[in-house]
């Protein structure tokens, strides 16, 4: 690994230790998340782009989704992480909605989505970074994945 992939380990290392969001604030983080606005028009600086894997979606630079043509609903797993709040569209977390379109995680890469502010209300590009398991594992502390 060189020293300045080292030094971005490092920093969000740093970042998550000095920034965990309390779960009694998860009501307040989930009303401010950009990901639970419903409205149809845009919002400020959003970029939509198709998701490469079902052209059906496509997937906003703010962690929005649309399905043919229509904002999602999303819902809360209760795990801090959100997917689509219809049973009966793609299973899948909106973090990889938006790594796949955005981030250039291909399906089987073994790459692991990481929310720099630990928060998984919040995904949006500026929020997600890939990283390789053993990396992911080091951010946290903890093994990570399997």
């Amino acid at each position: 690994m060189n020293f300045e992939r080292q030094g971005l380990l490092d920093d969000l290392k740093r970042q998550l230790n000095e920034y965990v969001p309390p779960f009694e604030e998860l009501d307040k983080r989930r009303s401010v998340s950009p990901s639970f606005n419903y409205d149809e028009q845009d919002l400020e600086n959003e970029i939509w782009k198709p998701f490469p894997l079902d052209t059906k979606y496509t997937v906003s630079s703010l962690g929005r989704i649309k399905y043919e043509g229509k904002i999602q609903k999303q819902k809360d797993e209760k795990i801090q992480y959100v997917t689509l709040a219809d049973d009966n569209l793609r299973k899948d977390y909106v973090y990889n909605f938006v790594a796949y379109t955005f981030l250039g995680k291909i399906e089987g890469d073994g790459k692991h989505v990481h929310h720099i502010t630990n928060d998984g209300y919040y995904n949006t590009t500026d929020n997600l970074i890939l990283l390789t398991q053993d990396e992911h594992s080091y951010v946290h502390g903890f093994k990570v994945g399997g």
